[in-house]
């Protein structure tokens, strides 16, 4: 693999002026396992700034998600189905609200019933009925960012409709927590929460806005690296312009240009293996067909395979 790199300019660390912020931060679950490991991703946001997080457990209604086929099913039966399915969702809000409180008393961040109070880290645990269309899209909008589970390969429907709600509905960006979050991710209340950041930068809208999104976690990363895969394209803003950008915000970044053979998916993970990141950011690009959104090939590789959180925005 062939690397470039330019030399860091020597604007130096952030100053100290007001930095960006995070102050209210939405977690849609419908799993306590996967609850665990976005826990894992937003404790450390929740400490960094002071923040609110807004634990939003959705549990279908069975009366309108069962399925039933066929006649023949008498009233009892229907009932019976009905109340089967309300004890499972019951069962698994219990074990989401076991778990969130047990991972915000442990990092001793406040458990809110009302409205959060400014000025200290806190948290709420929500629960609604319904389905994730009706609800995340709306929610995510007056939220700072959205932490979800990674879909993974395996197209867990649930977790591909959180992806796609907090994403493309809500217009705000989206944290994707990699799978096993919580058995890798130390407990360290005073470390940023990356301190590793890579960017993959294409000079497109969508990666432009993504790293305006995420200057908050940017400006306490401890190294931050702008990667370009292959040959920029000449009428969008080069890697050089994204640095100086940076810099104007605080972020010291360094520019690293990998060859163009390589597949820009693969390049970018191996480049943040290699560097030890921790912290992915990139701009989710997608096709509208109909009332659906269909990601790009990178975006649909990342979302699938990254080892590491993933922000993201649309």
């Amino acid at each position: 693999m062939t690397i470039k790199t330019a030399a860091v300019p020597p604007w130096g660390r952030p100053t100290g002026r007001e930095r960006a912020m995070m102050r209210i931060i939405y977690l849609p679950t419908t799993d306590a396992g996967d609850l665990l490991d976005c826990l894992a991703e937003a404790v450390p946001l929740v400490r960094a700034f002071e923040a609110h997080l807004r634990v939003d457990f959705i549990r279908p209604d069975p009366r309108t998600s069962i399925p039933f086929v066929g006649e023949g099913l008498t009233a009892d039966v229907i009932q019976d189905l009905v109340e089967a399915a309300e004890r499972e969702g019951r069962a698994r809000a219990d074990r989401a609200l076991a778990v969130f409180r047990e991972r915000l008393t442990a990092a001793g961040i406040a458990i809110e019933d009302g409205e959060p109070v400014h000025g200290r880290p806190s948290a709420a645990f929500t629960e609604s009925v319904g389905l994730i269309p009706e609800r995340v899209g709306r929610m995510a909008r007056v939220h700072d960012v959205s932490i979800v589970p990674r879909p993974g390969a395996d197209h867990r429907p649930e977790a591909d409709e959180l992806f796609n709600e907090a994403l493309f509905r809500s217009g705000r960006p989206v944290l994707l927590a990699p799978p096993d979050s919580a058995g890798r991710r130390a407990d360290q209340p005073d470390q940023p929460p990356y301190r590793h950041a890579v960017i993959g930068w294409n000079g497109r809208a969508e990666a432009a806005r993504a790293v305006a999104d995420a200057l908050p976690l940017l400006q306490r990363a401890e190294a931050v690296d702008v990667v370009t895969v292959g040959d920029e394209h000449p009428e969008r803003p080069g890697a050089e312009g994204l640095q100086r950008y940076l810099a104007r915000h605080d972020v010291s970044a360094r520019i690293v240009r990998l060859a163009g053979e390589h597949d820009v998916a693969e390049a970018l993970l191996g480049h943040a293996r290699d560097a030890g990141a921790d912290l992915l950011v990139l701009g989710a690009y997608s096709h509208s067909r109909w009332r659906e959104m269909i990601v790009g090939g990178v975006t649909r590789h990342m979302v699938h395979h990254s080892p590491i959180a993933l922000f993201m925005s649309h």
